[in-house]
């Protein structure tokens, strides 16, 4: 075989371009820290390298998101917190107002101005926004204020604007959870008045009558929702949206309680305005029978109408009623906001499990990931030194071959 010499020095290029592509590639391995530099290098490794790097990008999403719901968690917890502290204070001079015996009318007015401040309070409070500007308590319509005072409802309705929807985020692969709670979890269907028909109420075997006195015509706020329990059914009217009299209630308790022989009316010759529903059996009673009417408002409606009980804005007996009936409105929004944040705390609990877990699932997924990708000092380092050799050898050779000709010798 012929060697010209262009091709000996075209074989000796080859040779020293071969050597510095592989020393190349090492040097940018040690610089790097990986083995695999490009797909090419292990199509397996990569694919395998590209699937970890995307569930660890999910988990540490996952962990960011729970870092958000700590956060609007915390934030409500502290704001109920708040709330708490008020309701207890309006509270213990709701038991002042009904120490009838103790109490004069101008203690009652100073009372009620103290009552008013803190429910000014506590609509700030459910009107309060995080840190990106969302109402806490309007559900998913989180630019929406959710409580609003309704100026068309004479008797102080405050309206809930937002919805009964929650915004549920990824914390984990299958796992989501509320980042807050609606102002209609929270605030709205609190229990205010109670009225309870009992066996000796009832003759057995004659058709009888009750005469329900304790919700008064004035205390038939807007936005007031009521059930109904005879015998173990339950039926539900509301919430009313505009200002209902008796007669109203009569006939909407009527249209909802076909399938019960307990029919309601307002009592004869008295009026809408005399405060007495009369509840009928229409059969025979019998000593099981057994009645239960319930009054639903919002906590901040139920507390202005115990404002104006004090303001003397409602006929004495409705007053009496309605302040009577404020420790019961109190304890069930009380025990609304505990509810809440019990359901608060064991989310927070629910999302320090889950950052554990997703914490110990990226330490095991980086190991996998390291093992793949990691480039083996070691090893490197010693194919670094081997291929430097391997270059010098290459370029001395090609030197030495350069030099050879017949022409040396010709002198």
């Amino acid at each position: 075989m012929r060697l010209s010499t262009a091709l000996m020095q075209r074989l000796g290029t080859n040779a020293i371009l071969e050597q510095q592509r592989h020393l190349n590639k090492t040097q940018l391995q040690l610089a790097s820290g990986d083995r695999i530099l490009t797909p090419a290098d292990d199509p397996v490794a990569a694919a395998r390298t590209l699937d970890l790097e995307e569930v660890i990008r999910k988990h540490e999403q996952y962990q960011n998101n729970i870092n958000t719901i700590e956060n609007r968690l915390g934030l409500e917890d502290a704001t109920l917190d708040g709330m708490t502290n008020i309701l207890q204070r309006i509270r213990e001079v709701a038991v002042r107002a009904n120490n009838e015996a103790s109490l004069r009318p101008e203690d009652r007015q100073y009372i009620a101005q103290e009552v008013r401040q803190a429910l000014g309070e506590l609509l700030g409070l459910a009107n309060t926004k995080n840190a990106n500007g969302e109402y806490l308590f309007a559900g998913t319509k989180s630019h929406t204020q959710p409580y609003t005072a309704d100026t068309l409802a004479t008797d102080g309705y405050y309206r809930y604007q937002g919805d009964a929807n929650q915004r549920l985020i990824q914390i984990g692969p299958t796992r989501r959870l509320a980042d807050g709670d609606p102002g209609s979890n929270v605030f709205e269907r609190v229990e205010t008045a109670r009225i309870d028909v009992t066996p000796e109420d009832i003759t057995e075997g004659t058709p009888t009558t009750v005469e329900v006195q304790k919700i008064p015509v004035a205390a038939l706020t807007p936005g007031a929702s009521f059930e109904l329990e005879v015998d173990g059914v339950k039926l539900s009217v509301g919430p009313m949206d505009k200002d209902p009299t008796l007669t109203e209630l009569a006939t909407a308790l009527n249209a909802a309680a076909t399938a019960l022989p307990a029919p309601f009316t307002v009592a004869e010759g008295l009026g809408d305005d005399a405060g007495k529903l009369v509840l009928t059996w229409s059969s025979p009673g019998s000593v099981g029978d057994t009645a239960q009417l319930h009054r639903y408002d919002n906590t901040f409606t139920a507390i202005d109408q115990f404002v104006k009980a004090l303001d003397g804005d409602l006929d004495d007996k409705s007053a009496k009623n309605l302040i009577g009936d404020s420790l019961l409105a109190l304890d069930n929004a009380l025990e609304k906001l505990n509810n809440a944040r019990a359901s608060i705390g064991a989310r927070l609990n629910a999302v320090a499990q889950q950052r554990q877990v997703n914490e110990r699932f990226v330490v095991e997924m980086q190991s996998a990931l390291s093992e793949i990708r990691d480039l083996d000092y070691t090893e490197a380092i010693a194919r670094f030194n081997l291929q430097q050799v391997g270059l010098q050898a290459a370029q001395q050779a090609f030197v030495k071959v350069q030099n050879l000709s017949l022409f040396n010798y010709i002198r």
